[in-house]
C-alpha cells in the first residue's frame, strides 16, 4: 500500500515514466500512466509483451495495442544501467540507447517467499509442495494456499503454482473446507485458473492453461478488431480460452473447461 500511494503521488507531478518488464504488472502500469497523458516507455527483454502468459502471436497484439496508444515499447533488449545524480534521470539499455525517465517501475517477476520455511521439514520446490487437497506432502497437518502453494491439479493433469488473486481466494476457501471437514474429509482442489487484465480500452481475460504447442481456434470476432475469443486445445480436449472484450463468452467457456469438455463440444457451443 505504501508503494502504491507513493507511486500515485509521484504520478501527479507529470513525470516521464519508464517501465521495466512487460508482463501484467508492467503492461498495466504502462497503460494506466499513458491513459493519464504521461510520457511512457516500456522495456521488455523478450520479443513481445506477455509472451510467457499468452504466446508470441497474442504478445504481438498487445505490443500493437500499446504502440497505438503512444507507448514507446522496446522489446528484445535489457537494461544496463540506471543513470542520474541523486535521483533517476535516464535508463541505459543493452543496445547503448538511453531513455529519459523521472520515475521507473520495475516489474520483472516474483518468487515465492519460502526462505523462512527452510529447515521446517516441508518439501519446498518453487513453493510449498502439496497434495491434491493442498496438504503439505511431508506434513499433512500443514496446508498452503495462494501464491506459495504448488499442487497437482487433476483437471489439467499437471502440477501448478498460480500467482493470481482469484486462485488465492478460491484456494483459501478450499483449504478452510478441508480443515473444517476433518480427517478423511478432503476434496481435491481442481479449479480452472482465471485471470484478467485491463489495458486501455481492452479487457483481456484468460481461463484454463496455455502452452505454445496448443492448437488454437478463433470462434468469435477478429484479431484485427481486437475483440475476439480464441480457444486452446490439445489432443481433442479444450484447455483454455482467451477473450478480448468478450467477458460473457469467456465465462461460458470457463464453465465448459470445468466440465472437461472436448474441443468438438466447445466448438459446437460457439454457435
Amino acid at each position: 500500500m505504501d508503494d502504491a500511494l507513493t507511486l500515485r503521488a509521484a504520478l501527479e507531478k507529470g513525470p516521464r515514466v519508464a517501465v521495466i518488464g512487460a508482463g501484467f504488472i508492467g503492461a498495466e502500469v504502462a497503460a494506466t500512466c499513458r491513459s493519464r497523458g504521461l510520457e511512457v516507455a516500456m522495456i521488455e527483454a523478450l520479443p513481445v509483451p506477455l509472451e510467457r502468459a499468452l504466446g508470441n502471436e497474442m504478445g504481438r497484439l498487445v505490443a500493437e495495442l500499446h504502440r497505438d496508444h503512444g507507448v514507446d515499447l522496446r522489446c528484445g533488449v535489457g537494461v544496463s544501467r540506471f543513470l542520474g545524480r541523486g535521483r533517476i534521470e535516464a535508463l541505459e539499455l543493452a543496445d547503448g540507447s538511453r531513455i529519459p525517465a523521472d520515475l521507473v517501475v520495475v516489474g520483472i517477476g516474483a518468487a515465492p517467499a519460502t526462505a523462512w520455511l527452510e529447515g521446517s521439514g516441508l518439501e519446498l520446490a518453487d513453493g510449498v509442495l502439496c497434495d491434491e487437497s493442498c496438504r503439505s506432502t511431508r506434513a499433512p497437518f500443514v496446508l498452503a494456499a495462494g501464491d506459495v502453494a504448488r499442487w497437482p491439479n487433476r483437471l489439467f493433469g499437471e502440477t501448478m503454482r498460480i500467482e493470481h488473486w482469484t486462485n488465492a481466494t478460491e484456494q483459501a476457501d478450499a483449504v478452510a473446507t478441508t480443515l473444517l471437514a476433518g480427517e478423511g474429509g478432503e476434496a481435491p482442489y481442481a479449479p480452472v485458473p482465471f485471470f484478467w487484465s485491463d489495458q486501455f480500452d481492452r479487457k483481456i481475460q484468460f481461463a484454463g492453461r496455455f502452452d505454445p504447442a496448443d492448437e488454437t481456434h478463433l470462434v468469435h470476432g477478429s484479431l484485427e478488431e481486437r475483440r475476439f475469443v480464441l480457444l486452446y486445445a490439445r489432443q481433442g480436449r479444450l484447455r483454455g480460452v482467451l477473450g478480448w472484450n468478450r467477458p460473457r463468452w469467456v465465462m461460458k467457456y470457463r464453465g465448459l473447461l470445468r466440465e472437461g469438455t472436448s474441443l468438438e463440444a466447445a466448438l459446437a457451443a460457439a454457435g
